[in-house]
């Protein structure tokens, strides 16, 4: 039949395709002509192959396929690499979190009617402290001192004053704290003791080059033009140590440590470590400007202009911030590392530039301290350009993967109800619970509390910004039942008290509360932070977090009220927002009418917070 092919096999045995007769007929001649390798044999076909090319064509295949796969595994890995990743919840500690709440103890609450505030009192209010949404407590100076009127006369930095509780005081508010998840942080003085303390006392008697105590202390025989912060020079002649003089860079009875002497190291040292094993959750290193002079001391230079001030007549070159000081940050950094979930904190020289205080983070690769405090800078009212140079100038210095820090005010400046209107008060106290950054607060400040009528003496305790904690409007504001409290209380503490703003929903303490609850939220505790609209009236910021809420942040720090478009400052602020919270003012928000961003109206020093549900980002 046409078309059909005949194959016959001849009777011989072979292995070879050649003993294959293959006849076809003309229809398949015809058909096959487009198939030029059908029929070859495998030696045929593999000298076919073996051509130019075809090697060269397999080759070319190959390579593409290679090739893709190749780019196909590049553009994943650039994939994982670029997109942004999400970050973990838990990824801050409890130092970062937390608002760090300043006590001076001596005013804070009497527990057994001797007019003293004292441990036992602190730990009374603990369900107070935590309510209002702070997590560390921070004590002023606790050690034993000479008796005399001032914090920092110590005579042992290893014992606690008996006066406000005694060791067996702050260990109970330890205990109590920690079950209540609140942490409990010491002040640290290495820079001085009294003079009536042993270490000084031994070191004045000291005769020979081996006793350790020797130059345990700043001595020398041929005092230099240095001067006390408090006035007078910064040396006194001893009665014992005949012809030499002792450096006291505060009060005469406050002598200086040597800390280039090892001894003094390692007693230091000895302190931090005594204190961290009795569970203490980290340190405030106080006077840290001041702990290291000029191993030569030479004299240092006067300044060409006079301000009849005679300590700031001079430029402190060779007693203030010394490079060495961070030497100490580190060792001392290291020690508490040990201990796990442990903070240092420390206070720059409020007068120093930014740029130096950074350094208090770490310096030459190694860590400093994890928290230096800032003072605010400025003593009355602050205009939107004003704050936003005092964010911007820390937060644009600040070393990568290191954390800010935002003060409100403590034991040794005015309080802000003395220099402030409670509107600015409510402004700044939104605007450094939410940036990002640990707040401290100052006892009492969130309930408005005002300057007491006391003269300010570097040489007493009793300093104006250290009144009674005012708890109610009874006698002595509900502080102590004393007839005679160490220290006077404020003229207006039957109005701003804890119990009668307690009571009320727009006090300033409930809003404080209301903050501290807001800052919770993953946006603002783990969140990015971008600076957003900022003019001479208004500062505003951004606060947001993968997949979470985006939140706006605008205050008015004008006296007038001020309208503007927020949209236009940051890529995600969105036209349609909800409100969250204000500082209360001339213009009313409602929680359940939308805020349009490009079109908002805030009263004078009025802020407000509002937010977005997340919008997922296009690469």
């Amino acid at each position: 039949m046409a078309g059909i092919s005949t194959v016959s096999f001849s009777n011989e045995k072979s292995s070879s395709p050649e003993s294959i007769d293959v006849k076809l007929s003309d229809n398949d001649n015809n058909t096959t002509s487009g198939s030029p390798f059908r029929g070859m044999g495998k030696e045929e076909l593999l000298q076919y192959s073996s051509k130019p090319f075809w090697r060269r064509l397999r080759m070319i295949c190959i390579s593409i396929i290679l090739l893709g796969w190749l780019a196909l595994i590049i553009t994943v890995v650039a994939l994982v690499l670029i997109y942004p990743k999400c970050k973990s919840p838990d990824s801050r500690t409890w130092w970062q979190n937390e608002v760090v709440y300043r006590i001076y103890v001596r005013s804070f609450k009497d527990s057994n009617g001797d007019g003293v505030g004292d441990l036992d009192g602190v730990t009374s209010k603990l369900d107070y402290i935590k309510d209002l949404g702070a997590g560390v407590i921070s004590l002023s100076p606790t050690y034993e001192d000479d008796g005399s009127d001032g914090d920092f006369h110590l005579t042992n930095h290893m014992k606690i004053d008996n006066a406000i509780g005694g060791e067996q005081g702050l260990q109970t508010l330890i205990t109590k704290a920690h079950e209540k998840g609140l942490k409990v942080l010491l002040d640290f003085i290495p820079t001085h003791t009294s003079d009536q303390s042993d270490w000084f006392k031994w070191s004045e008697a000291a005769r020979f080059r081996n006793d350790s105590y020797l130059n345990f202390y700043v001595w020398t025989n041929t005092p230099t033009n240095w001067k006390s912060m408090y006035g007078g020079d910064a040396w006194n002649e001893s009665s014992v140590r005949t012809g030499e003089y002792y450096l006291h860079q505060f009060l005469h009875n406050q002598p200086d440590l040597n800390l280039r002497s090892p001894q003094v190291k390692e007693k230091l040292n000895e302190i931090l470590e005594y204190w961290l094993n009795k569970s203490v959750d980290g340190f405030y290193i106080r006077n840290s400007a001041f702990m290291f002079e000029d191993y030569d001391l030479r004299d240092e230079p006067k300044l060409s202009s006079a301000t009849g001030d005679e300590y700031k007549d001079y430029d402190h070159i060779y007693t203030k911030n010394l490079p060495e000081i961070y030497d100490m940050f580190a060792r001392w950094r290291t020690t508490v590392d040990k201990h796990m979930n442990r903070v240092l904190m420390a206070d720059p020289d409020p007068n120093s530039a930014v740029t130096e205080m950074m350094k208090y983070y770490g310096h030459f690769q190694r860590d400093g301290v994890h928290l230096p405090l800032r003072r605010r800078p400025f003593a009355s009212n602050c205009n939107g350009r004003c704050v936003g140079n005092y964010v911007n100038e820390w937060m644009n210095n600040l070393p990568s993967g290191r954390w800010p820090t935002w003060s409100f005010g403590d034991e040794s400046v005015k309080r802000l109800a003395s220099n402030h209107n409670e509107s600015f008060i409510r402004a700044f106290a939104m605007l450094t619970m939410l940036l990002p950054g640990t707040p401290v607060l100052y006892y009492g400040d969130e309930i408005n509390m005002m300057d007491v009528a006391e003269p300010t003496s570097s040489t007493s305790r009793k300093h104006p910004s250290r009144g009674l904690m005012q708890w109610d409007n009874t006698r002595n504001a509900g502080f102590s039942n004393s007839s005679s409290p160490w220290i006077a209380t404020s003229t207006d503490y039957q109005i701003n008290n804890v119990k009668n703003q307690s009571s009320k929903g727009d006090s300033l303490l409930s809003f404080f509360k209301n903050l501290t609850i807001l800052r919770r939220e993953d946006s603002f505790r783990i969140g990015e932070y971008h600076s957003a609209l900022v003019d001479n009236s208004v500062f505003s910021f951004v606060r947001e977090f993968d997949g979470k809420k985006g939140y706006l942040v605008a205050i008015n720090f004008a006296e007038t009220a001020q309208k503007r478009d927020y949209t236009s400052s940051h890529s995600t602020i969105q036209t349609k927002a909800s409100f969250d919270l204000t500082t209360g003012g001339s213009e009313s928000f409602d929680a359940d009418t939308d805020v349009d961003p490009s079109s908002l109206t805030l009263g004078p020093m009025q802020g407000v917070v509002v937010s977005w549900d997340y919008v997922a980002k296009e690469l």
